[in-house]
Formats: C-alpha cells, structure tokens, sequence
C-alpha cells in the first residue's frame, strides 16, 4: 500500500510540473506572439536601437517629402564627404518631421527603419556591396501639404500654440504646427539650450498631438450633443441671457458680460453664451454627459498613427459640485484636450459622423520609383449618428453666419466652426484663442482644423483668421 501511495503521490508531482512547464511555454508563445504582431515595431524603431548604426554602414537614410514633393528632410554630404541630415525648410516641419541627433523625433524616428531599408534592385544593390557604394533608402511621401503647413506656421506668428489639420473623408494630416519649434539643422549645436528646463518652452513638445489644453468654448459641442442625448429635442431649449449664471456662490459671465437676451439652442450656441450652457451643464444627467465625452474619445487613446498622442481628459460624477459641472460645460474645470482630438471630433462632424483615422505617412518609395507600401485609409467607426453630425453643422455653420466667427473672412469658401476662448490662469483677463471647424470649397473637397494660440485672447479675432488662412491655402479660395 506504501509502495503504490508512493507511486500515485510521484506520479501528482510530475503532472504538477509538467502542467506549470506547460502555462509556461504557452505564456512563451502568447508573449512571443504579442512581440511579433504588437510590441515588435516599438522596439525595432527605438531610436536608440544599435541595429541603426549597421543599417547606416551600407544604406544612405531617405529623404522625406510633402504630399507635393517638396523635401523636407534628404541626406547630403559635406566638404570631406560626411554624410549629413538637411533640413531644407528648417523650422517649418520641425514637430512633423523631427530630427536625427541626440537621438531622434518625429517621422525621423517613428520610420527611420523604413528609411534606412533599400529596395532598388537586387543587382544594383549586390553592385553597391562589391563596389563598397552605399545604396539609396528609401523615400517617405507625407500626407502634409506645403502651403498649407506655411500658412499655419506663418499664422502662429509669435504665439505659442499648435495648428492641426486633416482631410476629413481619408484621416489625411494636411498641417500640423507647433510653436516654440526648433531648428532640427542645429539641433546638436544648441541641445543644452533647447533642453534648457529653466527656460520651461518645451520646445521638443509637439503640441498639436501632445498638448493639454482648456478646450475653452469649443468644449460646448460636446456639450451640445450631451444636452440632445439626454432625451431634450433642439427645439425644447429657451434662456433668457442676462450676462451672467450663478451656482453654488460662483458666477460664471459671458463674455465681455454680454446679455444675449432671449435664445433658443442655436441662438446660445453662435453667441458661444457661457450662462445658456452653464445651465444645460448643471441640468444635464451626469452619466450621460460622461459617457457622450467618452463617446467621443475623452479618456482613451486616440485612434491615429501619430506616435504619442495625448489622450484627452474628462470626469463628471455625483460628487462633482454643480459650480465644477457648469464650468465644465462651458468648457473650463478640469477637462483637458489636444488639438488633435479637437480636428478629429470635428472631422467626425464633417464626415457624417465618422471618424477615420489620422495618419502622416501616404507611402513609402524606393530609389527606383517602386512602391514599397501604401497607407490605405483607415474607418475607426462612428462616433455620433449621422443625425447628430448634420445637426452640429447646422449650429457649426451658424457661428460662421451670425455668430462668433460672423467677421472672419472665409472668402468663397463654406465653413463651419466654433471658436472658444479658454481661461488658464486665475488672472481671466489672460486666455487661450480656439477655433475648430471645417470648410468645404466648390468641388466637395473638404478640410477641418483646429488651432489654438497661447494667451492670444478672443478666438473669433485672433485663431479664426488663422484657420481661414489655411483653408484658403488649401482649399484654392
């Protein structure tokens, strides 16, 4: 009896291990997979991946180009025959295209692997290696367009601030601005300075993807489709506006203490009235205000290809006192936004409801003219009803029309918007300038945007004028 006791408890202990040995090597494969088809590209373009230092032994790094075949970064050589990185336009497509030096950035770094990768011909390339010649890499074709990116870079000006824009039918990025920028040609010359933490301008940031910011009156769109999915018909709304909302001992003014009067929701809407949307806000059932936030990409990570975009932050609960909730709905509290989701909630609007996917890269090319890949454009899903979409346009198209934006010059061109104007310190006389929105030019071709302008002031006077700058670039008006 000892004997076979002894047997069964041997026998336990085997299948013990052998099935402990087993999650294990599951776990091997699962992880290996997830390597293979997740984490594998992070790490291959690690910019301080060792591996690039081989790839550059036999291969000359691509050139980067604009949509249009304007280059915005190639290799070249200097007086002794060492290789170097150009910048050709210098500052303009900094954030966009980065840079090689103390590591790398932007498309530099998120496709350096793509760029030190040749696909000439075989025989071209075995002549290269037996001739000790290097062989050309391959070349990135961006979706930016170049007088677009001018005219956002040239409308910041001075300011600090970000200016994104997208092409709303295929996730395009047509522009994307951030200022303080750097001059990538330099950047191993004065990296102590841009680096420099006392200075505090955060010049490497690249604010259209990474900002945080107070979406300021732009946020009342969200607000909009809250109030409407709360079971409130457009129609059911009336507030008569007399400059200011007090709740829990805190007032909220309109801007400039400006009385509206009497308004429907279009009406509060174009005259971007805090009080009118204050009072929806402290109204609104909380659950649905969070979960249409949510709906709309508010605490998750946003659906692109651009490397390190900042997820947007809301929270809306019981707890929330009703003076944080108005402000929240004109806004201000403690939401937070990047300008990028700012163009892609817009761009869902423009594209009846549906979002897709922004990318920077349309194609990559070899030396010899082949196409080696080619992004296909990309449906995330709908993140509003058509229904939704054509309605927002509709009070999108009245700020244009009669109200905040009624002044800006769009030229010919059809636009919808919503400007915003965002406080960030305690002193209120100091505010961020906003403007979301698309335009439509005579042929159906389309382009939404977002720019914000640190400390600028009003949005209507100062990021809308901005905003028509690029489009009329673009869009030929």
């Amino acid at each position: 009896m000892t004997n076979n006791h002894n047997k069964k408890s041997v026998r336990k202990e085997i299948y013990v291990v052998a099935v402990i040995f087993g999650i294990l090597f599951i776990s091997m494969i699962v992880y290996f997979l997830r390597f293979l088809l997740f984490d594998s590209r992070e790490f291959i373009y690690n910019s301080y991946n060792s591996r690039f230092s081989v790839f550059a032994d036999d291969v000359v790094r691509g050139p980067i180009y604009t949509a249009d075949g304007r280059a915005m970064a190639k290799t070249t050589k200097d007086d002794e025959g060492n290789e170097v990185r150009v910048y050709p336009d210098e500052r303009l497509f900094s954030h966009a295209v980065g840079y090689v030096g103390h590591g790398m950035a932007g498309l530099e770094s998120s496709y350096s692997f793509d760029l030190l990768k040749s696909h000439i011909s075989l025989s071209d390339q075995i002549n290269n290696s037996l001739t000790g010649r290097k062989s050309m890499g391959d070349s990135l074709y961006t979706t930016l367009n170049y007088d677009a990116q001018k005219a956002a870079y040239d409308g910041l000006g001075m300011f600090d601030g970000a200016v994104i824009a997208i092409d709303p039918e295929t996730g395009k990025v047509v522009a994307m601005v951030s200022k303080p920028d750097y001059n990538p040609n330099t950047i191993d010359k004065y990296w102590d300075d841009i680096n420099d933490t006392e200075k505090g301008d955060s010049a490497l940031l690249n604010r259209a993807s990474n900002g945080a910011y107070p979406p300021g009156s732009t946020f009342k769109i969200v607000t909009t489709l809250a109030y409407l999915r709360d079971g409130n018909s457009s129609s059911d709304f009336s507030y008569k506006c007399d400059g200011k909302f007090l709740v829990d001992d805190y007032t909220i003014h309109c801007s400039g203490n400006k009385s509206h009067g009497q308004e429907d929701l279009l009406k509060a809407f174009s005259n971007s009235c805090n009080s009118a949307y204050a009072s929806i806000g402290v109204e609104l059932d909380r659950d649905i205000f969070q979960s249409t936030a949510e709906d709309l990409l508010f605490n998750k990570s946003l659906p692109t290809m651009l490397n390190g975009a900042k997820a947007s932050k809301f929270k809306i609960n019981k707890d929330t006192k009703e003076s944080i909730v108005a402000q929240t709905a004109i806004g201000q509290g403690k939401t937070t936004v990047s300008p990028l989701h700012m163009c892609m909630l817009v761009s869902s609007i423009a594209n009846d409801g549906a979002l897709m996917e922004p990318y920077l890269v349309d194609r990559i090319i070899s030396d010899d003219g082949e196409v080696v890949s080619e992004t296909e454009p990309a449906l995330y899903g709908q993140i509003m009803s058509s229904q939704e979409a054509e309605l927002l346009e509709e009070y999108m198209e009245a700020v244009v029309t009669e109200g905040t934006a009624e002044k800006v010059n769009f030229g010919d061109l059809k636009v919808y918007g919503k400007t915003g104007t965002a406080e960030y310190t305690e002193n209120k006389k100091i505010t961020h300038s906003w403007f979301v929105g698309y335009a439509i030019n005579d042929n159906g071709k389309k382009l939404a945007i977002a720019v914000i302008m640190e400390g600028a002031g009003y949005g209507s006077k100062y990021a809308a004028p901005l905003a028509a700058d690029v489009f009329k670039a673009y869009l030929g008006n």
